[in-house]
C-alpha cells in the first residue's frame, strides 16, 4: 500500500497556503513519474527480483562488467547469498542490504521485508541496473483528466473484528489484508459501499486504509487487474466519515514491472471510472 500524494503547500504573498486538490494531484503525478524512473531504486530500473521465505536462499550470479548479467539463482556460489534463518534475514556481503550494496558498475542489490505468502514474513531481493532500457523508454504516467466529481466524500463503517482478507496476487502467491470497513457514498447518481484494508489489525497502528477496485472501465482503458485508492489523513483510527479522491486512483506495481507481488482486484464499483491512471499498455 502506498499514499500516492503528499499535501503540497504554496506560497502566496509570503504566506502559506494549502495547496488545491488539483494542485497535489499535479504534484503527485509529477513525483511518481520520478520515483519510475529516475531515483537510484526506481521501479524500472530492477533487473531482477527473488522473494525468499523462512529456510531459503537466493544467490546473486553474474560476471563484472557484464550489467545485464547479474541475476538470482535458488543455490550455488555468487557474489551475493541472503538467507532467512529463524525469521532473520542474513547477507554474505557487509553493507545495509535495505539501502543497497555495491556489486558492479551501475549495480546494486536492495532488500525489502514483506509478504511472501498470505500472512507470511519474508524478503523481496532487487537487482538494479542504472542503464536499465526500460527506465530510459519511460515517457511517464497517463491520467484521466482532473474531474472533481469523483472527489467524494464517504460514510465509514467499520469492520470492529478487522479480519484478514486474502487476495490472490500477480505472481499467483497470496497477500493478507485486513478489512478495515466499507466506505459508503454517491457516485455520478449511483450508491457504492466499497471495502478498504489496511497492513494491521490494531486500530492503534493504523493511519491509511486502501480500497482495491475494478469498475467498468478495468481492461477497456483501465488496467486489467485494476486500481488502488488510499486514504489517510483521517486522524484517529475509525474515522467517521473520509473522502475518497478517484483521481489520485493509481495502478499496482506490477502494471509495469513483474518484480511485484500485487493483490489482483475482486471489488467492484458498478460505473466507470474516469478518472485515475489509465493501463500504460494502451495508447491514449
Amino acid at each position: 500500500m502506498k499514499t500516492l500524494l503528499a499535501a503540497t503547500l504554496l506560497l502566496v504573498a509570503g504566506a502559506a497556503v494549502a495547496a488545491t486538490p488539483q494542485q497535489d494531484w499535479k504534484a503527485g503525478i509529477a513525483d511518481q513519474n520520478v520515483s519510475y524512473a529516475q531515483k537510484p531504486h526506481a521501479m524500472l530500473k530492477i533487473q531482477d527480483s527473488a522473494y525468499i521465505g523462512e529456510g531459503q536462499a537466493a544467490v546473486l550470479t553474474g560476471r563484472k562488467g557484464d550489467a545485464a548479467s547479474w541475476r538470482w539463482a535458488r543455490s550455488g556460489s555468487g557474489a551475493l547469498t541472503a538467507s532467512i534463518k529463524g525469521g532473520k534475514l542474513s547477507v554474505s556481503k557487509a553493507g545495509d542490504i535495505t539501502r543497497g550494496i555495491a556489486i558492479d558498475s551501475g549495480i546494486d542489490v536492495v532488500g525489502q521485508p514483506t509478504q511472501v505468502a498470505a500472512g507470511i514474513q519474508g524478503w523481496r531481493l532487487f537487482v538494479f541496473n542504472q542503464d536499465a532500457s526500460a527506465a530510459k523508454a519511460f515517457t511517464g504516467v497517463s491520467y484521466y483528466p482532473y474531474d472533481a466529481a469523483f472527489r467524494v466524500a464517504a460514510k465509514f463503517t467499520l469492520d470492529a473484528k478487522l479480519p484478514p482478507r486474502v487476495f490472490r496476487t500477480s505472481r499467483g502467491t497470496d497477500k493478507q489484508f485486513f478489512h478495515a470497513g466499507d466506505a459508503r457514498f454517491t457516485l455520478k447518481g449511483k450508491q457504492v459501499a466499497l471495502p478498504f484494508y489496511t497492513d494491521s489489525n490494531r486500530p492503534g497502528d493504523i493511519r491509511e486504509i486502501s480500497a482495491f477496485f475494478t469498475d467498468g472501465l478495468t481492461g477497456k482503458g483501465a488496467y486489467g487487474a485494476g486500481r488502488y485508492v488510499d486514504v489517510a489523513d483521517f486522524g484517529k483510527f475509525p474515522p467517521a466519515g473520509v473522502t475518497i479522491d478517484f483521481n489520485n486512483a493509481y495502478n499496482p506495481n506490477c502494471a509495469r514491472s513483474a518484480h511485484f507481488t500485487c493483490p489482483v482486484a475482486v471489488d467492484a464499483i458498478p460505473l466507470d471510472v474516469t478518472a485515475g491512471e489509465r493501463d500504460p499498455h494502451r495508447v491514449h
